[in-house]
């Protein structure tokens, strides 16, 4: 296969498989020269140059071009890359999103390698999480990576730069949920998983401390209330589900939720009628159609909800 590969999208497995292929290559091509150019800034006729011949210096080269996207509708690029055996010189293309249909796309694919990284689901992202911890060498408990996955937010670059921190205390040895939560800076975001679990769990006073805390610490409170919406239709699915006789692990399975989440969701759902959740997301419905016709602000919006929640106790 010639020595030519394009990498796009999720942009911590493409950074991972740019290393894997640069380290290959230095080894393949006996001390290569490395040239690295922007997309935007790259020229057909310097590319043409570079893949011209062997320098002065060196007779193998690596070229990495970052912004490849850039490159996508110029067929001059297209036709230096047709004409090149790419043996002595390689070619490194990466970018955030390529057609897969593009001239380019398809050009690298006939010669060398084409590859797009997807973004993780709820289904794999605590596989990527324990890799990524165990890379850096980090040991934490199952509560601090269970507390790890949900602030995350399925970002791998954010992951990378936590276990980062985290590995400068790897001598205590198995870190805690307290200890990681003193390096992790979530900028309140945190709270956005307790305030949910507190407001489904019905405890007015924490859930109201919660939110009064995010809004304080700068959380986007369009965020707080799409969160809140997300949730009430997981706990929909959740209790359609398991009324259905759904197992815990099918459960899981249907929605994505972790399996240690489903139990809980379970537990919350027993606080609330397949009706009235139906009307806590026709609600937020209508306060969202309100805020946007001026006639009300989010987070006044939210201390409202919250208040509606507990104000009647179902149960009773």
């Amino acid at each position: 296969m010639a020595k030519i590969v394009l990498y796009h999208g999720e942009p911590y497995q493409r950074d991972n498989a740019v290393k894997k292929a640069l380290n290959l290559w230095k080894e393949e091509l006996a001390d290569p020269e490395i040239y690295k150019y922007e997309g935007g800034q790259l020229e057909p006729k310097t590319l043409e140059q570079l893949l011209g011949g062997a320098s002065l210096f060196s007779e193998t080269k690596i070229i990495r071009v970052t912004g490849a996207e850039e490159l996508v509708g110029n067929d001059s690029f297209v036709e230096i890359i047709k004409k090149h055996p790419f043996d002595k010189i390689a070619l490194l293309l990466q970018g955030d999103s390529i057609r897969k249909n593009s001239s380019l796309a398809k050009v690298v694919s006939r010669k060398g390698k084409v590859k797009k990284f997807s973004e993780p689901t709820g289904r794999n992202f605590p596989k990527y999480v324990s890799e990524i911890l165990a890379d850096n060498g980090v040991k934490v408990s199952s509560k601090a990576k269970k507390w790890l996955i949900q602030v995350l937010e399925q970002d791998l670059l954010r992951v990378q730069r936590e276990a980062e921190k985290l590995e400068l205390y790897k001598d205590r040895g198995e870190l805690s949920p307290e200890e990681v939560k003193e390096v992790v800076w979530t900028r309140g975001r945190d709270k956005l998983f307790d305030f949910l679990d507190a407001l489904f769990d019905r405890e007015s006073e924490r859930a109201l401390k919660l939110l009064e805390d995010m809004l304080n610490e700068g959380v986007e409170q369009g965020k707080i209330f799409f969160m809140l919406a997300k949730e009430i239709r997981r706990l929909i699915k959740v209790q359609d589900l398991a009324s259905r006789g759904k197992s815990n692990k099918e459960i899981s399975s249907r929605t994505g939720l972790y399996d240690w989440l489903v139990k809980k969701k379970r537990g919350q759902v027993n606080n609330f009628s397949r009706e009235e959740l139906e009307e806590f997301l026709k609600t937020l419905h209508r306060e969202d159609l309100k805020v946007k016709r001026g006639e009300t602000d989010l987070e006044d919006v939210l201390f409202r909800i919250v208040y509606q929640t507990y104000a009647t106790d179902y149960r009773k």
